[in-house]
């Protein structure tokens, strides 16, 4: 997985599976540009990565803002002279019951969950067509797989990011770029600790068949390995890394 003299963008680097996605392909060799909302989040990794010795640039980006995703898509490459990988680990969402929703919240969602990774994909392509190459990791969850009471729009939008994955995939093949997606499990992020309790926590662990909770770094291994050369016969897909909590075809 070795990413020697290549050039990576991780959305979503200011804290858990971002972060961790970044620090992985530092390790494996990339040059990393950085990107977030949160200014202070991505300070913070920009910093650890600096003490590994690597020089990542910051681009501190709304993802639902079409118009901020193309100018960080551009910064970074101007900056670094070419992108062979992009990855985003951007995705929210709260736990309430449809009947108590209201559009703003379902536009929140699906702004986040999916038109984010297709201002994001557009804006990648732009760079990523003329070089005939290039790896886009989006993420999905299982949720977009078998459903989630109370999270029914998060759903919809998800099962919107793996038909979109597909889809794109078919598009890009022609231009070598490959597209792909991890579907998480729980995992054990600043996020889902924000937003569950742990009798929430431990209700999840007895779900899963291997009887824990994922680590960021265990989703950033499936990112990289399908940003990297060894997934190269691989487009189109989304990979579940859920402990086995779902088992799909």
């Amino acid at each position: 997985m070795s990413f020697d003299g290549k050039v990576a963008v991780v959305v979503g680097a200011g804290s858990g599976i971002g972060r961790a996605t970044a620090q992985l392909l530092v390790a494996q060799g990339a040059r990393v540009a950085l990107a977030d909302i949160d200014k202070n989040g991505l300070a913070e990794t920009a910093e650890q990565l600096v003490a590994l010795g690597a020089e990542p640039t910051q681009h501190v980006c709304d993802l639902t803002d079409q118009q901020q995703t193309d100018a960080m898509i551009e910064a970074a490459h101007l900056q670094h002279g070419r992108i062979d990988s992009v990855a985003s680990t951007v995705g929210w969402s709260d736990t309430t019951f449809f009947a108590d929703e209201d559009a703003a919240y379902w536009r929140r969602i699906i702004d986040i969950n999916l038109m984010g990774s297709i201002f994001l994909c557009k804006a990648a392509l732009r760079v990523m067509s003329p070089q005939k190459s290039g790896s886009i990791v989006l993420t999905s969850s299982d949720a977009g797989k078998v459903g989630t009471m109370g999270e029914t729009v998060y759903a919809a939008a998800k099962a919107g990011v793996i038909g979109f994955v597909k889809s794109l995939a078919r598009e890009t093949a022609r231009d070598n770029i490959r597209i792909n997606a991890i579907s998480p499990g729980p995992t054990d992020t600043p996020l889902l600790r924000a937003q569950s309790d742990q009798h929430v926590i431990d209700k999840m662990i007895r779900a899963v068949p291997l009887k824990r909770m994922g680590t960021a770094e265990e989703q950033a291994a499936a990112i990289v390995f399908l940003a990297s050369d060894g997934a190269s016969y691989i487009t189109g897909q989304t990979l579940s890394v859920s402990g086995g909590l779902t088992m799909t075809s």
